[in-house]
């Protein structure tokens, strides 16, 4: 009862004391965080702080809590690496799982493990490699992490003792930008976009299948709710023909894809997703800005 009440304490701590006049319980459709020249990509969901946690794009390397008050505390700080992109948060194992490597372009790529209390860093694999940008992660049941690489067009998992295989490389998932969200499917396996094409495939044995749906040309981040609604973001940032700012909801009916909803967007340039026991929550962290080396004052985290 002692270390449950200690728990507690600590966790209302980070997340911080609700502002006068706002609700006690779940977050605002909108929370528009201060902070300057983060550019978070990646967002995950912090059951313990009741938080959406955020990763920095720039250096020092941050992983970042936003609460319903919607004032940034910082969790991880990495000066060693180089911005963070997609994140997990394994509150079975108490760690943050985060990809680290940059979006746009191949270079160093790595796949960190991080106390989820402390933020003290556990473990750091190497995934760099030539053409390699790894970007997105998704964990199984079993905690290990499957990441994607935008560059190599290829996925990688990762064993809870940290040892990388391949478990495809494929021309489907290129060209770059190509392999990019990913999600766990319950039946078993993953599923992930190719950015570039917009088709997505189902990954098993280290075979693809591409399931029959519309081709979501921009497809970003994506996460699968727990009612097994399907969400991708959508997104202009390499202004291909067909890309659109916007949030689908879709079906996964086997191998077929349902579209259920298009939703667009009113912010500029979202990337991913993250469902909370409140809803699903996209992250626009102003990277068109990141893209035309301008600077930006805050991010966006909006629900849908």
């Amino acid at each position: 009862m002692r270390s449950l009440l200690i728990t507690t304490a600590l966790a209302a701590a980070l997340v911080g004391a609700a502002p006068a006049g706002a609700t006690t319980h779940g977050l605002p459709r909108v929370l528009t965080t201060a902070a300057e020249n983060l550019f978070p990509e990646g967002v995950a969901w912090d059951p313990t702080r009741q938080s959406l946690l955020v990763g920095s794009l720039t250096q020092p390397a941050l992983i970042s809590a936003v609460g319903r008050d919607g004032v940034r505390r910082t969790v991880v700080s990495d000066p060693e690496l180089p911005g963070f992109v997609g994140l997990k948060v394994d509150a079975a194992r108490h760690r943050i799982v985060a990809a680290i490597g940059s979006p746009f372009a191949p270079g160093p790529s790595f796949l960190a493990t991080y106390d989820l209390r402390t933020g003290a860093r556990e473990r750091l694999v190497d995934l760099s490699g030539e053409g390699h940008a790894v970007n997105d992660v998704v964990l199984d049941p079993a905690g290990n992490a499957y990441v994607t690489d935008t560059g190599a067009g290829a996925v990688y998992r990762v064993d809870l003792a940290g040892h990388a295989t391949t478990l495809v490389s494929d021309p489907r998932l290129t060209p770059s930008p190509g392999a990019n969200g990913i999600v766990w499917h319950p039946g078993g396996y993953p599923v992930v976009a190719n950015y570039t094409t917009g088709k997505l495939y189902r990954l098993s044995r280290g075979h693809l299948t591409e399931l029959r749906a519309p081709a979501l040309v921009g497809a970003d981040g994506m996460v699968l709710r727990r009612d097994g609604t399907l969400v991708v973001v959508t997104n202009t940032l390499t202004a291909l023909p067909a890309s659109v700012v916007a949030v689908h909801e879709l079906k996964l009916v086997g191998d077929r894809v349902v579209p259920l909803r298009t939703t667009p967007w009113p912010d500029a340039a979202p990337t991913t997703a993250a469902d909370t026991p409140y809803g699903v929550y996209v992250v626009d962290g102003h990277i068109d800005r990141f893209i035309a080396g301008a600077t930006a004052s805050d991010f966006v985290l909006r629900r849908l």
